[in-house]
């Protein structure tokens, strides 16, 4: 759907009015797309992007926040309720490099709280939430991820994968290769035995990650990245091997470097 020229100024308008958020309300309701497969993403995107500035008012943090913490009993998964919840954690990533020190404490739990939610939508939006981050600054995203690694769940290191095989955010080669070690580390855990007694929901979904991210990064720094594919085709890991072998598929790597793969999928079916 296209949403119309003045769109950016209307949702403006009625954010910053008190009087007027049962009307954004609604009007967000009304073209969430949800239910169905897809929700409104240009206008989740225009939403988000109005907080990526140091001006937001009051009135507006205070929306979003109220609509982050509408709990999932309230919103559930395909619910256009959810899609509450979805704009208002993207436009805390947005929002995160303006603003002041309790509003950055207060969007670190928001995104923190997403990345685990139960929702795949919510926690995509979390992934979003922190490109918006990385797109601004992305020392600021690395600071941010160095300070919840050691600790962090399965689910948050899917969201850290997610949100850095981001192309915009890999041009810069530094970028890419702290990426490469992010992804490395969370790998290493998994072939430490870290996750084998973990949610088997949450090891799926954080391997449904790894299974294309690593092919990102890959592409960008080949040398590098195909070190590391190696390393784990190597491993006789099961679980890391699946997570190669699927990375391995992806045609931004058969297409560009096929003899590389080819080595590898040997690699891989006879040890």
């Amino acid at each position: 759907m296209k949403e119309s020229p003045n769109l950016p100024a209307t949702l403006q308008q009625q954010m910053n009015n008190r009087d007027l958020w049962p009307v954004l309300t609604n009007d967000m309701l009304q073209k969430s797309g949800l239910p169905g497969p897809r929700a409104n993403l240009a206008l989740a995107g225009s939403f988000a992007s109005l907080f990526a500035n140091p001006d937001v008012t009051e009135d507006a943090w205070e929306l979003i926040t109220a609509w982050a913490q509408i709990p999932e009993s309230e919103a559930a998964a395909g619910d256009p309720q959810e899609f509450l919840v979805f704009c208002a954690v993207w436009a805390c990533g947005a929002h995160y490099a303006y603003g002041g020190t309790g509003r950055r404490s207060q969007a670190e739990g928001f995104l923190r709280a997403a990345m685990n939610d139960a929702r795949w939508r919510i926690r995509e939006a979390a992934a979003m939430g922190l490109q918006s981050i990385g797109e601004y600054d992305f020392v600021l995203l690395k600071q941010l991820l160095e300070g919840w690694r050691a600790e962090s769940t399965l689910l948050e290191q899917r969201a850290f994968v997610a949100a850095l095989a981001h192309p915009p955010l890999l041009k810069p080669e530094l970028n890419a290769l702290y990426c490469l070690e992010v992804a490395d580390g969370i790998m290493e855990g998994i072939g430490r035995d870290a996750s084998r007694s973990a949610d088997p929901e949450h090891f799926r979904v954080l391997s449904k990650g790894l299974e294309y991210s690593l092919s990102v990064f890959a592409a960008r720094l080949p040398e590098p990245g195909f070190a590391m594919l190696r390393k784990y085709a190597e491993s006789r890991d099961a679980r890391l091997m699946k997570i190669v072998k699927s990375n391995l598929g992806k045609s931004r790597l058969t297409k560009k470097y096929p003899v590389e793969v080819a080595e590898l999928l040997q690699v891989l079916t006879t040890g």
